[in-house]
């Protein structure tokens, strides 16, 4: 397990830089009460557990103040929070004077959480939920953050868990104790099975999982003249892009944010590829390029008079929706027709947009950290290899594969996590949280 909950007592601004209607100020650890009063002498000996009173703040403000006694506080600890009003220079001037008292120090990054996980208030999988909750820009990251927060991962990896360690104990009774243990290595390949298929089940919401909390790249490219920057505009509903019937106008890449179906989008605008272009615009075609790589989708954007898609398809190495635009002009055999200029299409092609991103499933995946998905990867091949082992080699290998896999499923929920695990984790949160 982590180590000990450090004694000391800590204190920071909870709410964000900015002015608002209320601001708080978190107090964790044993002399909480004793520094609050420091600030606020008009609070009771024992005050009733989180009830919220009304009393002078530092002799500036008027505002609340509530006890949450441990063990029952988000940290596990003695907290205190002060919720004067949410200036912050008046938030600055009372942690200073909370900060005089000998016992207490200014928190670190992820403190709060680091406190609530080492008391085992929350695992490590929703301690690093409160960090993607507070920096989700988009619903959908709200949404797989608040699922991971609530407890749907851990329950997954704790519900294989209860069945993987069990099976661990059995294949290592048959080693230790062949002749008291008969019988126990039975129906292993088919409790491995029933496990690999939930694990296998949850790495398949993986991608999904990622675009929730990242957002997805969708990026616009074709020949030049083609309609890409019109249709960006379209999409964005603003004239954002440059729009002009001189070939090469854009010469380099343009990204905007839109939101689908509560999925936070970056839409890419990029230079028309062509053959024989200038220097700059040579430039610009690189960008594009490089765009394209990264890019979770690629919409070919081609007129009507537009041949040979198979060779504009190879330019992007994932997937392609070849989009038909100018409509109104033409229509193609292929590809999804659109046009910017009246509008037509536009609306099922955000939804088409939003259908081959997932967005619509991002809403109750729990599996979106590049962390949790390494290391469920590397228990399910873990577990691949003792099913394979089950035939072609003995217990004593199935046994140590399914070692491998409990392992890496205790690192997800944060089971003996390091040291530097943790630090690498924590640092990433705000100062407060």
């Amino acid at each position: 397990m982590t180590s000990a909950p450090s004694s000391s007592t800590i204190a920071a601004i909870a709410t964000g830089p900015a002015a608002g209607g209320v601001g708080v100020i978190r107090i964790s650890g044993p002399a909480a009460l004793e520094a609050a009063r420091r600030v606020v002498p008009g609070l009771p000996l024992f005050p009733a557990p989180r009830h919220a009173y009304l009393a002078s703040i530092a002799g500036l403000d008027d505002g609340l103040v509530i006890h949450f006694p441990a063990p029952n506080s988000y940290t596990g600890e003695e907290v205190v929070e002060l919720m004067p009003h949410g200036s912050p220079k008046l938030l600055s001037m009372v942690l200073q004077r909370l900060c005089e008292h000998p016992a207490l120090r200014l928190a670190e990054p992820g403190e709060f959480t680091r406190r609530a996980f080492v008391n085992g208030r929350i695992d490590l999988a929703r301690a690093e939920a409160v960090a993607d909750l507070v920096a989700a820009q988009s619903e959908a990251g709200v949404r797989s953050a608040a699922a991971q927060l609530a407890g749907a991962l851990s329950q997954r990896i704790d519900a294989a868990k209860s069945r993987l360690v069990p099976l661990h104990a059995d294949l290592e009774a048959c080693l230790d104790f062949p002749d008291e243990a008969e019988g126990a290595d039975a129906l292993v390949a088919a409790r491995l099975d029933a496990v690999l298929e939930d694990l296998e089940a949850l790495a398949a919401q993986g991608a999904v999982g990622a675009l929730a909390r990242r957002g997805a790249h969708v990026v616009l490219y074709g020949p030049v003249n083609a309609g890409k920057s019109t249709l960006f505009n379209a999409l964005l509903g603003t004239r954002r892009a440059l729009v002009d019937p001189e070939p090469g106008t854009t010469r380099d890449v343009l990204e905007a944010i839109i939101e689908l179906q509560g999925l936070q989008v970056t839409l890419v605008d990029t230079a028309g590829l062509r053959a024989g272009a200038g220097r700059v615009e040579a430039l610009g075609i690189e960008k594009t390029r490089e765009a394209l790589r990264g890019a979770d989708l690629a919409l070919l954007v081609v007129p009507p008079d537009a041949t040979d898609l198979g060779a504009w398809r190879s330019e992007a190495s994932g997937e392609v929706l070849v989009i038909a635009a100018k409509s109104d002009l033409g229509r193609r055999s292929e590809g999804f027709p659109v046009s910017a200029a009246n509008g037509q299409g536009l609306s099922d092609l955000k939804a088409e947009l939003a259908r081959r991103l997932g967005a619509g499933k991002a809403e109750a995946v729990a599996l979106a950290s590049e962390r949790h998905r390494d290391a469920l990867r590397r228990a399910t091949e873990a577990l691949q290899r003792a099913r394979a082992a089950l035939d072609a080699s003995t217990l004593e290998v199935v046994a140590g594969e399914t070692a491998v896999a409990l392992d890496a499923l205790d690192e997800i929920t944060g089971q003996d996590a390091r040291t530097e695990l943790l630090d690498a984790i924590f640092q990433r949160f705000c100062i407060g949280k």
